[in-house]
């Protein structure tokens, strides 16, 4: 399975997005994790035949465009890019697979359109970063100061290509060497002086307003759908009780606990995630 480049224009912006399968297979959008790319997907979308499989790179990842200037990147912003990329596709129901940040964006595509989410499989996330109310205008201070310093900033300027992979795996996200190098396919850019990790650098800033506790189990609680929970043994989301509740208010789920770290569908863990989400899905495993 040989993947397929993808671009959608939205009001305002540009989508790119990788494509496995074809048109009458099981629609299935994929969303990556934050300051990652489409290319998360690479080693696990060719494990998933049967699926028409679409992958995207969200607003200020990997090929697609930045958001203006003046934006914000909260992750109801792509809920919405979600919604109208399954419109452009034709897809009136579909089944969403999400990774980190991209699980908690399937999580709220899942509750605000729980007709046409089918399935969804999260892999180490499925919940937003929630907030308490009485922290909300320190928090959006805090969010539009850290935009408006990070507007401008190009982002540091490695003076290799070796430097930047290694710049990735040992950066906040810590990720294996060959995982680094499948995400600087879509995101690492030559530039004047060396190479350039391009995500838009106000991703690093905070959201302007979390969803309270309370506002995401009013999202869980309209899923219709059933849902397979990946976690990771060395998750970061491990021990969180917060994060553990919220993920037992999801009525209908199954959760799996695989070896690996937080990029676990690219260090090793694939096979058995496909398995597994093969069975989820409904599509037959090779014997």
């Amino acid at each position: 399975m040989n993947p397929e480049e993808r671009e959608f224009s939205l009001p305002g912006i540009k989508l790119a997005a990788r494509e496995w399968g074809a048109s009458g297979q099981l629609p299935v959008l994929a969303i990556h994790g934050w300051l990652d790319n489409a290319g998360s997907f690479d080693l696990l979308a060719p494990l998933l035949g049967g699926c028409h499989l679409l992958a995207l790179d969200c607003a200020g990842h990997g090929k697609s465009s930045h958001r203006s200037p003046d934006a914000s990147y909260n992750i109801w912003q792509d809920v919405g890019d979600i919604v109208e990329v399954a419109d452009q596709m034709g897809w009136s129901r579909f089944s969403v697979i999400g990774h980190s940040r991209g699980g908690a964006i399937a999580t709220l595509v899942a509750g605000a359109f729980p007709a046409r989410v089918a399935r969804l499989v999260l892999l180490e996330g499925g919940v937003p970063i929630v907030g308490e109310a009485q922290d909300a205008p320190e928090n959006l201070a805090s969010a539009l100061t850290e935009r408006h310093a990070l507007r401008n900033r190009t982002g540091r300027v490695y003076t290799s290509r070796e430097a930047a992979l290694r710049g990735r795996a040992e950066g906040f996200s810590s990720v294996a060497h060959s995982t680094a190098e499948v995400l600087a396919r879509r995101s690492l850019r030559r530039v004047e002086g060396g190479f350039r990790w391009d995500s838009d650098r106000k991703l690093k800033a905070r959201s302007e307003f979390r969803l309270t506790e309370e506002q995401v189990d009013a999202f869980i609680a309209r899923i219709r759908s059933p849902v397979l929970a990946f976690l990771a043994e060395r998750s970061p989301f491990a021990n969180l009780p917060r994060f553990d509740r919220l993920l037992s208010v999801f009525r209908d789920i199954e959760r799996v606990t695989l070896p690996g770290g937080h990029h676990f569908h690219l260090e090793g863990a694939e096979t058995e995630i496909a398995r597994r989400t093969r069975a989820f899905l409904g599509l037959a495993n090779d014997a």
